[in-house]
């Protein structure tokens, strides 16, 4: 590689290209690092990079941990589970991940039973008795979602089985 790359000139456009993606909307340590990795920067320059993006404050994984699991769990749409699958997807560790949701769920007064609940109801699952496959089909949904086998199966016993009902 020509020395020029390996410069504080290649560092300083490593720099901007990850506060030009931060501006964009947060991001993990580990998707700046493949960002750079694809402009083409070495790992020396991607480390000095990101280790003056991080000393100005603009790096962090526990915060941006945290600000997504906030934003995804106040939607109402995903279980914990989910969300946790969602932020080691950005390359996150399990106890951050895990510290982030827990903060999150505080922040956002998050209550799984009474999102589950929202999910089945948006898509017509509660309120009327459930046939065997309807019944299934609830439980997939919610389990694809990220809800614990406790809120499917506590919410699932809430709604009636319709032991009679269609099998779709």
């Amino acid at each position: 590689m020509p020395p020029e790359d390996e410069g504080p000139d290649a560092v300083r456009r490593a720099t901007d290209a990850c506060l030009k993606l931060l501006s964009m909307r947060g991001r993990s340590r580990r998707e700046l690092e493949q960002a750079l990795a694809r402009k083409g920067f070495t790992e020396a320059v991607s480390e000095a990079a990101l280790a003056r993006v991080k000393d100005w404050g603009y790096l962090d994984d526990e915060r941006f941990a945290r600000e997504r699991a906030t934003l995804l769990l106040g939607r109402g749409r995903l279980g914990p589970q989910a969300v946790a699958h969602r932020l080691r997807a950005h390359g996150l560790e399990e106890g951050t991940a895990q510290q982030a949701i827990s903060e999150a769920s505080d922040v956002v007064a998050f209550d799984a039973l009474a999102t589950a609940r929202a999910v089945l109801e948006k898509r017509g699952l509660l309120g009327r008795p459930l046939g065997a496959r309807e019944r299934a089909r609830a439980g997939r949904l919610l389990d694809s979602r990220g809800f614990s086998e406790d809120v499917i199966h506590r919410l699932l016993g809430e709604a009636s089985l319709d032991p009679s009902g269609p099998e779709e």
